[in-house]
């Protein structure tokens, strides 16, 4: 891969950078607790055999390349949406 530092073709590793936990005092997590108080029952939604909320599975991962000569490491532009994600090494 092409280094911007070395300015030339060097060997990168490649790391994958895991997504961490939400925060607790974003605001999507403010709005849910709010729900939560004030929903139907004790659920922030209506839950209805027809109408029931699916949780997401999928999350976006980083993945990070680091220059084997300089150290340097390039992010890549915005991160893959992927259920699961491997390494081949060849």
């Amino acid at each position: 891969m092409y280094c911007k530092y070395c300015k030339k073709h060097t060997i990168h590793e490649v790391i994958i950078v895991k997504p961490g936990k939400r925060g607790k005092l974003t605001a999507g997590s403010r709005r849910k607790l709010w729900n939560i108080e004030h929903g139907y029952g004790s659920t922030p939604y209506p839950m209805f055999e027809h109408a029931k909320r699916k949780v997401k599975n999928v999350k976006r991962y980083n993945v990070i390349y680091r220059c084997t000569v300089c150290k340097k490491a390039q992010v890549q532009r915005r991160g893959k949406k992927a259920k699961k994600v491997e390494i081949i090494a060849k």
